[in-house]
């Protein structure tokens, strides 16, 4: 398999390479095997970085949140393992381990880890308007 290039250790593409594989169930299992001295620290990994998409791993301690933002394009979030409860303007959904969410762009949304959690971000950034 072709080594995908790297640009400040994340992802991209090339015309030589125009295809990713990523071992999420390394990323996770990474997670369950941290010293205990770190298990209370949340991770964030940017597996792939273009002009157009995002591909983001997270994990959370049970109880730690992400602040409202807002992103640049619709969004996935899939739930890798725990729970989470995300917030899309006034409406709060629990989201379980298997299950996918999807968010238009631009919509105002938070999360709060109910469970120690990891869930994999995918962002289609919308271009900027000229």
């Amino acid at each position: 398999m072709m080594e995908l290039p790297m640009r400040d250790s994340v992802a991209t593409f090339t015309e030589a390479s125009p295809m990713a594989v990523f071992d999420v169930g390394a990323q996770l299992e990474s997670v369950r095997l941290q010293d205990p001295a770190q298990a209370e620290k949340d991770r964030t990994v940017i597996l792939l970085k273009t002009e157009s998409l995002r591909l983001i791993f997270r994990s959370f301690s049970e109880g730690a949140s992400l602040p409202t933002h807002k992103a640049p394009g619709p969004i996935t979030v899939q739930v890798l393992d725990g729970q989470i409860e995300f917030t899309a303007g006034t409406r709060t959904t629990p989201v379980r381990k298997g299950e996918v969410l999807a968010l238009e762009s631009g919509v105002p949304h938070s999360v709060k880890a109910l469970s120690d959690s990891a869930i994999l971000i995918t962002v289609a950034v919308r271009p900027e308007s000229s």
